[in-house]
């Protein structure tokens, strides 16, 4: 007898948590529906920790490695750079690597 107690008042709890939710479009403009309401979501984006530039004179970008570039110039040298930090100290050269 308590099961068939408890189980008429979760369905009519249910059933009138759905009649709110389809009502919603018409109940809009009611003010105590907009406390149940949660606020509007806005996407955020995270500002960059660095910006760095990379003069495209120093070559080709090759590959990307705990916060180092590989670029390699038109000359077959290559060139480790360290992009972590903030302009104007960086970015900068930490190998220079050249083939003979």
């Amino acid at each position: 007898m308590n099961a068939d107690r408890y189980t008429r008042i979760v369905l009519g709890v249910i059933a009138v948590a759905l009649v709110v939710i389809a009502a919603q479009p018409w109940l809009s403009g009611a003010g105590w529906l907009g406390a149940l309401r949660p606020e509007a979501v806005q996407a955020q984006t995270a500002a960059a920790k660095y910006e760095v530039g990379v003069p495209k004179s120093w070559g080709k970008f090759v590959a990307y490695s705990n916060n180092n570039l590989l670029l390699e110039a038109p000359d077959g040298s290559w060139r480790i750079v360290d992009v972590e930090g903030r302009m104007p100290e960086y970015p900068k050269v930490k190998v220079l690597i050249r083939w003979q």
